[in-house]
């Protein structure tokens, strides 16, 4: 019935009666490899087929597109992760199979399943239709108690999931995607929070809802209204009343989001200062300069590896940009070209080269100068976007300037593990606490974030889970926006990217890095 058989075909409107008929000559195999028409095999083949077209096209050694690998009516198929059609067959599946011991027949247990479903309909609809039910009242309470209970009427039908090791959640989350009731746990928290906001947060307060125009008004104000298009609003005798919001968490959480970026531009907005036109740079590009050793020398030598600021796949040589070392005594001063360059690098393997003197600063002396704070960083170069690409000039004096303008600063100071020379390197070089991985300008961004992110979790209108949930996204946001934005990020000259932290699981020591402008369009 709900796959077919070779004597009864599928008759289901949407799905080709043959849908689920097993290979008649299996794939990938030499000899011809009939597969038996048999319950299990169909069942396989719900799960995961290959199309009728690839099984044509391997034969005669022909190539087949990879979104025509799989059959369109596989539940495999990603396409199909939202394909109510594929998803309800599949769950008809599992409700059948886990209720065959109550030895109800097929169509009692389908028709069962049909019940408890669409209840679950009617009662999503009762409770998302019904205005300001974030407001709780009689109403909404009853409309709310009913939805939950008619939910775990439908469970109680179905496995249950548990993966007490679940990572990122993908068991617990497919599983639910099937209607199971799934359970998630992970010993590490960061697992534990990904779960938290894959899973579960989404499940509970990913809804539509509708609000009064009064209601909209009061949480969102006059700006926001206005976004909204007719075909969200509500109209009554020609005036909008109220609007409906399709997923409440995601639009929270964009609303309060910009919000969090606004007040910290406010705060802090003014140590990333923009042109006459308000135009801010995307990236600075910051290089540590050591000493050299030599007591005859000591020049100020910008630590580069290399020199490329860009070297994009695509650009011709002519086109590539690069710093040009200038050298006047013992001062070294870097010009911005354009073209090829074979200069060699000023320092490698962590060893100091002088192209003053000659003379190598080992890396033991080196690491010496950064655990004695005596090394320096110059911005060296400021990245703009142009409707021509990257834009990369020489830093304007209140650039340099504004970078200077921070007063004193509580960091953070939870000390990294300091013996693990193979995946921190960078508290061997004086980086002792997580706080020291930021610039001055970078903390104070992160402190005015944090500090916002706690004075908005005051102006959520439904306080408990709901505002925990809110704020654990814009949690996230902030964690996101610092494995961008530290001084030990890389830039990716081929792709003019700044790439993030730990991209080897490990925090290396890098001597030149981009610092990401937070209050700028570019996302790298």
């Amino acid at each position: 019935m709900l796959l077919g058989s070779s004597k009864k075909p599928l008759k289901e409107q949407g799905i080709p009666t043959d849908a689920f008929k097993p290979y008649d000559d299996i794939p990938y195999t030499a000899a011809i490899d009939k597969m038996e028409d048999n319950n299990r095999n169909r069942l396989m083949m719900f799960i995961g087929k290959f199309s009728n077209e690839y099984s044509l096209n391997e034969k005669s050694g022909k190539t087949t597109p990879t979104a025509k690998l799989i059959s369109d009516y596989s539940l495999i198929k990603w396409e199909n992760k939202d394909n109510e059609l594929i998803l309800s067959k599949a769950r008809k599946l599992i409700w059948v199979a886990n209720n065959a011991k109550t030895g109800a027949s097929l169509s009692d247990l389908l028709a069962d399943y049909n019940s408890k479903y669409t209840a679950i309909k009617n009662a999503e609809y009762e409770l998302y239709s019904l205005k300001d039910r974030h407001i709780e009242t009689k109403e909404s309470k009853s409309a709310s108690d009913k939805l939950n209970n008619v939910i775990d009427a439908f469970l109680d039908r179905m496995p249950k999931v548990f993966d007490p090791f679940a990572g990122g959640g993908a068991i617990p989350l497919e599983a639910a995607r099937l209607g199971c009731r799934s359970f998630g746990n992970d010993i590490n928290p960061v697992a534990h929070i990904i779960q938290k906001g894959s899973l579960e947060f989404p499940q509970r307060f990913g809804k539509s809802i509708v609000y009064s125009k009064a209601e909209f008004l009061k949480i969102y104000g006059q700006v926001e209204w206005n976004k909204i298009t007719n075909d969200k609003l509500v109209f009554h005798n020609g005036e909008a009343v109220a609007a409906t919001i399709s997923n409440r968490l995601s639009f929270d959480v964009k609303f309060y989001a910009k919000k969090l970026l606004d007040n910290t531009e406010k705060e802090v907005g003014h140590l990333y200062p923009g042109n006459k036109k308000g135009e801010k740079p995307i990236v600075y590009y910051w290089v540590r300069v050591g000493t050299c050793s030599n007591p005859t020398c000591k020049a100020e030598v910008p630590l580069l590896r290399q020199f490329y600021l860009s070297k994009r796949r695509s650009a011709a040589s002519a086109e590539y940009v690069y710093f040009d070392p200038v050298i006047e005594g013992n001062k070294i001063t870097l010009e911005i070209k354009k073209g090829a360059t074979e200069r060699e690098a000023f320092i490698e393997r962590a060893n100091l080269k002088c192209p003053v003197c000659g003379s190598i600063t080992e890396v033991k002396k080196l690491k010496k100068q950064f655990v004695d704070k005596t090394t320096k960083e110059l911005l060296a170069a400021v990245i703009e976007d142009s409707p021509n690409g990257k834009v990369f000039r020489k830093p304007f004096d209140y650039e340099i300037n504004a970078s200077k303008q921070i007063g004193n600063l509580i960091r953070p100071n939870e000390l990294m593990p300091q013996n693990d020379s193979q995946n921190l390197k960078i508290p061997f070089w004086g980086f002792k606490s997580f706080g020291e991985m930021f610039s001055d300008r970078q903390m104070a961004v992160m402190l005015s974030l944090a500090s916002n992110l706690e004075s908005l979790n005051n102006e959520y209108v439904e306080k408990g889970d709901y505002s925990k949930a809110v704020s654990t996204y814009l949690a996230m946001l902030i964690d996101r926006v610092a494995m961008r934005y530290t001084t030990f990020n890389t830039w990716h000259i081929q792709q003019d990217t700044v790439e993030k932290i730990m991209g080897k699981q490990a925090i290396p020591m890098v001597f030149d890095y981009p610092e990401m402008n937070p209050f700028t369009q570019y996302t790298s």
